[in-house]
This record gives C-alpha cells, sequence and structure tokens, in this order.
C-alpha cells in the first residue's frame, strides 16, 4: 500500500501498519517500507502508520521475555516530569506528549537521548535517501513518523496529529486498528521514554519519534490505552 501527500486538514489519516503480537507470533499487515513520499510542496502535512518494530515482526528474534502488563490504571492524572535542562524541542515533544498521556492515565515519559540519537540517524537517512518515506528496517522501538511543508509542523502540532486519531478508537475493547496506530503508542502506558528528531529535505520537515518499551502489542490494549477519564 502506498500512501499520497495527504493535507493535514483531512480529518482520517488512513495507517496500514501490522499489528504486533506477542514475540514468537506472526503479525498481520504490509510491510511499512513500501510507503514512500514525500508530501509535496502543496501539502502540509502528512503521516506514516505507526509502528512498534518496523522490521518484518514475522522473521523478528523472539524477545527473551514478552512485553510486561501495565499495572492496573491510576484514577488521577500523573504529574508530568519537569523538562529542565532539555533543548525547546525535545522539550516541546515530551509535554506535548506528556499532556495528552495524562488524559488516559497514563504515565508520563522521560526524554531519552538514546532513542533521540536513533531518531535523529534515520531522519537524516530519509534525507539521504531522497526523502523516501517509510519505517526503520530491524528497529525493536515503537515508531511515529509524520512530515509536512517546512514550517508547518512543530512538536506539538506532530503529536497532535497523531492524537487525533483518538476520534477513530473503540474505547473500551479498542484493539489494533490501521487508523488508529499513531494515537495507541502515544499513549500506551507501559512506554516510559521517548526520543525524537527532524530532518529537512526539499523544502519538508520529517519528524521521527522512537519510543521505548514499544506499544501496540496484541491483547494489552485494554490495560495500555485507556479511555479520557480512565473510567
Amino acid at each position: 500500500m502506498r500512501h499520497l501527500a495527504i493535507p493535514i486538514a483531512v480529518a482520517a489519516l488512513t495507517a496500514c501498519g501490522p499489528m504486533y503480537k506477542q514475540p514468537g507470533q506472526s503479525a498481520q499487515g504490509t510491510d511499512p517500507q513500501q510507503v514512500q513520499g514525500p508530501p509535496g510542496a502543496n501539502n502540509q502535512g502528512w503521516q506514516q502508520p505507526a509502528s512498534n518494530s518496523p522490521n518484518n515482526p514475522a522473521n523478528a528474534e523472539p524477545a527473551s521475555q514478552p512485553p510486561q502488563e501495565a499495572e492496573s490504571p491510576r484514577r488521577s492524572p500523573p504529574t508530568p516530569p519537569a523538562t529542565a535542562g532539555l533543548s525547546s524541542v525535545a522539550a516541546g515533544f515530551v509535554d506535548a506528549h506528556n499532556r495528552v498521556r495524562a488524559k488516559h492515565c497514563a504515565p508520563p515519559l522521560s526524554w531519552s537521548p538514546r532513542l533521540a540519537e536513533v531518531a535523529q540517524g534515520w531522519a537524516d537517512k530519509l534525507n539521504a535517501q531522497g526523502c523516501k518515506f517509510g519505517h526503520m528496517p530491524n528497529n525493536k522501538n515503537g515508531e511515529n513518523l509524520a512530515a509536512g511543508t517546512s514550517g508547518s509542523l512543530d512538536p506539538s502540532s506532530t503529536v497532535g496529529m497523531w492524537y487525533d486519531e483518538v476520534k477513530l478508537y473503540k474505547f473500551p475493547s479498542g484493539g489494533f486498528s490501521m487508523e488508529t496506530g499513531h494515537f495507541t503508542q502515544v499513549v500506551w502506558r507501559g512506554t516510559t521514554e521517548v526520543g525524537c528528531a527532524i530532518s529537512q529535505c526539499n523544502g519538508n520537515d520529517i519528524f521521527v519519534c522512537e519510543y521505548n518499551p514499544a506499544g501496540n502489542y496484541e491483547r494489552q490494549y485494554q490495560t495500555n490505552v485507556l479511555p479520557i477519564g480512565c473510567k
């Protein structure tokens, strides 16, 4: 499946990322590396299907231990950690994530320089490849991608675009959906760290965020993706 450049004004952005099962099980979905870009000069923003392991999960080596189930949800939103000492871009990404995570009683994320370095490396590689837009192969992190004409997106609006998929998520049963994978990774309760980067390519900004531990695991949605207010 290929994604064309989609204006950010479009409310429903289709994702075709795979559904991730427990390690050792096969996954369903399409190869995210088939997606190409970048957005054209007349388009403001678009996003790549979310992925928690953008290499083909069916061929991935099983992890030594499966992802742990999240603890029972807290009934009061957690307080985001201070972002003192971070760059304005890093603080913007952390704050944007934690604002929406608090709505779903997800613990706040902390900034990971290691994940930011991974994200920057992949953003730069997409640039070097002529703006070919796709997920990083052999990546065990969660990953969200987006792109827009230069200056049309910033950390807050990028995370907001991913989070906007909440409108399409089916609470409380939830589960995998090709249309909500960015949102579910953003608010996934089991994720604790994020690192993001931006690269410029042919008049466009490419946004990459990496997440650890990765989200979007089958049969873990009800404990990791809670409705607003967590009721």
